[in-house]
């Protein structure tokens, strides 16, 4: 059995998604801030699907970004890859409100890979 040694913590997430696509995926911006002064910053991929005609969609992400434990959980290096699933539903005028689960770790590259996951609601505006 694994030890389960992060700690539940408060964290704000804002993500940007420009409109530059590579075929079928999607572009992401992220930033993050723990309680504890944990920061994360990245950029990576996104692949969105719909469920048919329907307004409800779902979300694969993965971004590679560095991070800064501060007083917070050790990941084991400064890189860290954030990868997770969304599934939401897209109103009329463009809003999204989702349920999302993602998982942070350095992959690998590090002695120690420890890692930490989130789960959010989610609110996503168009700026444009």
């Amino acid at each position: 059995m694994l030890e389960r040694r992060a700690e539940s913590a408060a964290e704000i997430y804002a993500r940007y998604d420009p409109r530059t696509r590579f075929g079928p995926f999607g572009t992401a911006l992220g930033l993050s801030l723990g309680e504890e002064g944990e920061t994360w910053l990245g950029a990576g991929l996104t692949w969105d699907w719909r469920f048919g005609s329907s307004p409800y969609y779902g979300e694969l992400h993965v971004m590679p970004g560095y991070y800064r434990a501060g007083d917070g959980f050790d990941l084991g290096g400064p890189i860290a890859f954030r990868s997770g699933l969304e599934l939401g539903y897209e109103s009329w005028n463009g809003w999204r409100y989702a349920v999302s689960y993602d998982h942070r770790s350095n992959a690998g590259i590090y002695d120690e890979n420890p890692g930490v996951e989130t789960v959010q609601f989610r609110v996503s505006v168009p700026l444009d």
